[in-house]
């Protein structure tokens, strides 16, 4: 294998990844256990999971991971607005709220996954998602301007083991907000994260460090028709870098991509669809997204 070309193609799937890890993944337990240990600014997780081992500074507080068992997925109404930090229109978090995604066009090929909400606490909450046999957590806190992504997530995190491949990052500076408290049409933020870690690759290992950012913009409400049903729905543009250098035997190779995703958010029910645009290896791809069913108890 040659692990060049190999690594190019893992940087656009980490790209993914921390696009997706802004955007809301069947029920499983969680694989790995969450450790906690002392941090100056809170409480410091480390992560074991399928999709490698992160690391996220999080307020202070006392965490559980726990798996709720949630019906069959089935279309249902909004639910009524919990109160807490961690009430979002966008992104509903209920514990037991599952969503089931389909991806087609994309450059890792047609694949589907369901997000689970198995923990839910007063500053943040776990999001565990389910790839086939494969099973990975997030954690996400919830703050007074809106909920923060606090590892990297998404669609293709677990993906990487299921190619053989490895990836093993440690998250730091988190900064900025994945979903605000409240948006309006043309409001933009951002949010950043660095990471250092290392992939394994055909049995290569090759160490990673690098940063990430995406920027956000409300576009509008627009009507989006998808399996799970038809919703009016906020459309977000999200324009993520990532900057990745990867070294393997003293050999540097520095990358940036970039790549623009459009977003559909409904009001009380979260992200519905999603498509976008970019490159793998010199080869372009469209990607879509789309809901396929969801239950939010």
């Amino acid at each position: 294998m040659n692990w060049r070309t190999s690594f190019r193609n893992i940087c656009t799937i980490l790209l993914l990844v921390v696009m997706t890890a802004c955007s809301a993944n069947e029920t499983s337990t969680p694989v790995g256990e969450i450790l906690p240990t002392d941090g100056s600014a809170g409480t410091q997780l480390a992560i074991d999971d399928a999709a490698g081992t992160q690391t996220a500074t999080l307020p202070t507080a006392t965490f559980e991971t726990t798996t709720t068992q949630s019906p069959a997925g089935t279309e249902s109404a909004p639910p009524a607005a919990e109160a807490g930090l961690c009430n979002n229109t966008y992104f509903p978090v209920v514990e037991g709220a599952t969503w089931t995604y389909q991806s087609t066009g994309g450059p890792l090929g047609g694949y589907g996954f369901t997000d689970t909400i198995t923990s839910v606490r007063g500053d943040g909450f776990t999001l565990t998602s389910q790839f086939d046999e494969l099973t990975r957590t997030q954690e996400w806190g919830c703050t007074s301007e809106g909920l923060v992504a606090l590892q990297l997530g998404g669609t293709s995190a677990a993906t990487l083991n299921s190619q053989e491949m490895q990836v093993n990052l440690n998250v730091s500076n988190v900064s900025g907000i994945s979903f605000p408290a409240a948006v309006e049409p043309g409001d933009t933020w951002q949010h950043a994260l660095e990471f250092t870690g290392n992939m394994v690759v055909g049995g290569q290992e090759i160490d990673a460090n690098g940063s990430a950012q995406s920027i956000f913009t409300a576009i509008g409400m627009e009507s989006v028709t998808v399996p799970a049903g038809t919703f009016e729905a906020m459309k977000v543009r999200v324009d993520s870098t990532i900057n990745i250098t990867g070294v393997f035997q003293g050999v540097s190779v520095p990358l940036t991509i970039s790549s623009p995703y459009d977003y559909w958010f409904a009001p009380g029910v979260g992200w519905v669809k999603a498509s976008g645009t970019g490159d793998v290896a010199g080869q372009s791809f469209t990607e879509t997204i789309e809901l396929q069913l969801y239950n939010i108890p």
